[in-house]
């Protein structure tokens, strides 16, 4: 970092973090172009081919008559199939079984003599219940849903059956503390939302996700450039680090270090063919290490399935109010490639029409998004005792311009007209992901070793309109009248390894025991190009006499976890876990130029973390249980990118978290009603920021905060075919010391973008029309109290105004094809997510980043 006036205006920390789009390579283009194949070939597919589904895998049993509880676990050794007892129901006796038979037949013989059922969860769980008219499977679960069973259960004959029978809701299993579990049993606050009920609400966006989860924000200006916040723990725009971690599946999605924009790119996956959606809310930091300060959004995808051929398609087209036409395309195969050899891919294509105008370049609809990509996924069951599955996802997301509008300081009014922002150029951004994962699973009986080894790439690419802010001078610079653009370019790529050993063989305690290892880098380059403000052309010719940023960064981290559950009476469970990390990064800055002026240094920081959780869970009733947790989590410090001899502090260190909760859950009414209602209170410690400190800016810790608040959903089916949930959460998430002055916070400021109140209400009804169709509907109403923006120095805060949302859907199911019409943001509210600072027309103004008008669609599906 360079001394220089003129450097020290255009240095990396105060560079907005957004992605730009170059025009497509040939390479994307052929990417895209096999994206539609395939998802050709699979339409084909569905139209030509009659598929046989089995489920009958036989197991040579030999379990003795005993005790439930012992028969079942020789029940799980021998199946490979993990029991879950949701009931106390272990000290019953049952009769043996031995020799050859189907799994089926093994539980109808082990289970219905004492008048036990079962459901089928997840993709290798299985849970034991009183009511033997549940023996099904849970639909959105990876491999549990057969295609006959959802046409089974869409037919009218089986809606004739008694609403006592079927009128219950579904078991869920998650992996929130990386083993399968129901989440009733989990001690902490999560969300779920499953694959099957994000496809049949059109939720295929993270805003979405976001919009079906109370007290998880997003700040976004575009599909693209995304920052999560879980229970208000954010610094605005200006966040070093993520405080939120995002997985797929095994692999860490979210970079950790802080030079590798790890802020802004949480993935914007579509959600297609997903078994779930995790959300933990409150830190993660003991099982999922870096990042987790705030909490963990985590995708589950749906595992091949050996035992039968399966497949589905959906198609579909929208419009959006005020803007284009926009359509999207999945698919999914199902491949048996033996009894213990499958691979199942994933395709999508989708096009979000554009709905922002810019009359000072004759331009309209300007903020289209292009999303394509797909996934591969192997699974080898090599032995009853270990399978391997080998994972490749791969997605591009090209936006061709900001969604935001220019906006008055206070009304936040526009100044052009609605849905309407004038720029000199365009702001393309563009990111492609790569993701490969390699999970081996090998059950020893009394443990389990699960080994997943990963490599992803990211490359992101920012355009930027930075004439308000650097205009003037560019110009001084050159002797002319120009604008200017800030333009970056990002490539990131890590390798992580982890390992871990969970021991179960012993019913009263269970515990795991884990290595981590990660190694990450980024090449990043800045520039700014002149612009020629007579064409809006870019110069890229004159940029090197400005100069260029050419940063290089590494980030290595080795961390040790582990944690122990023991169960001190069948009531009652304690919990208690703990990580260490160990952080090596470095940072290589080369820059020469009359803006950037001339430096070439290196710096570098060794640093450790240590995190913690201790959880206490009570079974007041054998479906109901009451919590407490302690947990903590971290993002890494590092070094300060300053040249030799600076007075800027050479490193700054990890921010730290600490959760305190409490918390009931469990299940009413036979099954039919669900509760989970916490409250808590996070304490948040060395806040990262960037302040300035003599003339430079440089990221140091600074003030403390805190969240607390209450959170509660409830979830009932009253009837057969009716389903109605509500999810709430408060949070309030305040400075309790000062950050740096230049900052701009107050012990009692607001943290930025976060509610007080945030909530939503659904409904969903099905209902037979006649012998072979079936109608269905939906509602769903999300609010978003009011928050507001980041931190100023000088001006006033922006207050977010709060919103509210409606989606819509309805249609028609016959047999295994669905019809289905949806409005999204029916009330076409006006909900900003966030703003930013800038000049327009030698004003000052703000840019206000607008989530998506009314969208009206219409979509056809169908399943094999």
């Amino acid at each position: 970092m360079s001394s220089d006036t003129a450097a020290a205006a255009f240095q990396r920390p105060n560079i907005p973090r957004r992605c730009p789009a170059q025009s497509c390579s040939t390479r994307r283009l052929m990417v895209r172009e096999q994206a539609r194949t395939l998802l050709a070939l699979l339409a084909c597919l569905f139209s030509f081919t009659a598929f046989a589904v089995d489920l009958e895998r036989k197991v040579d049993f030999d379990i003795p008559a005993q005790s439930l509880s012992a028969a079942l676990i020789q029940f799980s050794h021998q199946t490979k199939i993990q029991i879950i007892v949701s009931d106390n129901i272990s000290e019953q006796t049952t009769q043996g079984i031995a020799g050859l038979h189907t799994i089926r037949e093994a539980l109808k013989q082990l289970l219905g003599v004492i008048g036990l059922g079962y459901r089928v969860v997840g993709d290798s769980s299985i849970t034991i219940v009183k009511d033997t008219k549940a023996t099904r499977s849970t639909p959105g679960d990876a491999g549990t849903q057969t295609a006959a069973a959802s046409y089974e259960k869409s037919t009218a004959a089986e809606s004739q059956d008694s609403a006592t029978d079927k009128a219950v809701l579904e078991e869920v299993v998650v992996t929130a503390n990386k083993r399968s579990e129901r989440l009733a049993d989990v001690p902490m606050s999560a969300v779920v939302l499953s694959g099957q009920k994000l496809t049949e609400s059109q939720a295929n966006t993270l805003q979405d996700i976001v919009n079906r989860v109370p007290g998880l924000q997003l700040v976004s200006d575009s599909p693209i450039d995304n920052l999560l916040i879980i229970r208000g723990i954010s610094t605005g725009l200006g966040a070093i680090n993520s405080s939120v971690a995002t997985y797929v599946d095994e692999v860490p999605y979210t970079s950790e270090g802080p030079f590798a924009d790890s802020a802004n790119l949480a993935p914007n996956l579509d959600t297609y063919d997903l078994a779930r959606v995790e959300v933990l809310r409150g830190p993660q930091g003991t099982l999922y290490g870096a990042n987790a300060l705030g909490g963990l959004l985590k995708y589950v995808t749906n595992a091949p399935d050996p035992t039968q051929f399966s497949a589905s398609f959906l198609t579909g087209v929208s419009d959006v109010e005020h803007g284009g036409v926009g359509y999207e395309e999945h698919g999914m195969v199902n491949l048996p490639i033996s009894d213990t050899l499958a691979l199942r891919i994933v395709a999508n294509d989708n096009r979000f029409p554009g709905y922002i105008d810019d009359p000072s370049r004759d331009q309209s609809q300007i903020n289209s998004v292009d999303r394509y990509g797909g996934r591969a996924s192997l699974l080898w069951q090599a032995a009853p005792s270990l399978s391997v599955r080998l994972t490749a996802p791969y997605q591009n997301l090209e936006a061709n311009d900001t969604g935001d509008v220019d906006v008055y300081p206070g009304s936040l009014k526009p100044i052009f007209g609605d849905l309407t922002q004038e720029k000199v150029i365009a702001q393309p951004q563009r990111v492609e992901n790569e993701i490969y994962n390699a999970t081996i699973n090998w059950d020893l009986d009394v443990a389990t070793v699960t080994s997943s080894t990963s490599y992803t790439k990211a490359n992101p690419t920012i355009t930027q309109d930075e004439t308000w802010a650097l205009g003037s001078y560019v110009s001084s610079l050159l002797g002319g009248t120009y604008g200017a653009a800030g333009t970056t370019s990002e490539p990131v790529h890590s390798f992580t390894q982890e390992i871990r050993l969970a021991w179960r063989k012993d019913q009263q305690w269970d515990w795991m025991i884990g290595g981590y290892f990660t190694d990450e880098g980024a090449h990043e380059i800045q520039a700014t190009p002149p612009i020629d403000l007579s064409t809006g052309r870019l110069l890229y010719d004159l940029q090197s006499s400005l100069g260029i940023y050419d940063i290089t960064s590494t980030y290595r981290e080795f961390a040790a976890f582990g944690d122990v559950n023991y169960r001190i009476t069948p009531a009652l469970e304690v919990g208690l876990g703990g990580r260490y990390s160990s952080e090596k990064q470095s940072y290589h800055q080369i820059n020469d130029g009359l803006l950037t002026g001339t430096d070439d240094f290196s710096t570098h920081s060794d640093q450790d973390a240590a995190t913690y959780s201790a959880d206490a869970k009570y079974k007041f009733d054998p479906k109901a249980m009451v919590y407490v947790r302690v947990a903590s989590g971290f993002v890494p410090g590092g070094p300060n990118d300053l040249v030799p001899g600076s007075a800027l502090p050479e490193t700054f260190h990890s921010s730290t978290t600490t959760n305190y909760e409490a918390g009931i859950k469990g299940a009413a009414m036979d099954g039919r009603l669900n509760y989970d209602f916490d409250v808590f209170d996070v304490e948040w410690k060395d806040i990262q920021l960037v302040a300035a400190i003599g003339d430079l800016y440089a990221t140091t810790n600074g003030g403390a905060a805190y969240s607390r608040g209450v959170e509660g959903a409830v979830s009932y089916v009253p009837t057969q075919g009716l389903s109605l949930s509500a999810n709430a959460a408060y949070t309030d998430a305040r400075l309790t010391q000062p950050t740096p002055t230049s900052v701009g916070g107050n012990a009692g400021d607001r943290l930025p973008e976060s509610p007080f109140f945030s909530s939503t209400l659904s409904g969903s009804y099905e209902h037979p029309l006649s012998s072979m169709i079936v109608g269905f509907g939906g509602v769903d109403w999300h609010h978003t109290g009011d928050r507001l923006s980041e931190f100023q120095v000088g001006a006033p805060r922006q207050t977010l105004p709060g919103y509210s949302m409606v989606d819509l859907r309805a249609g028609v199911r016959v047999k295994s094809y669905e019809l289905t019409l949806y409005v999204k943001n029916a009330s076409d509210a006006r909900a900003i997510s966030e703003v930013a600072a800038e000049t327009v027309n030698g004003i000052n103004a703000y840019s206000a980043s607008l989530v998506t008008p009314r969208t009206v669609g219409l979509t056809l599906s169908t399943k094999y």
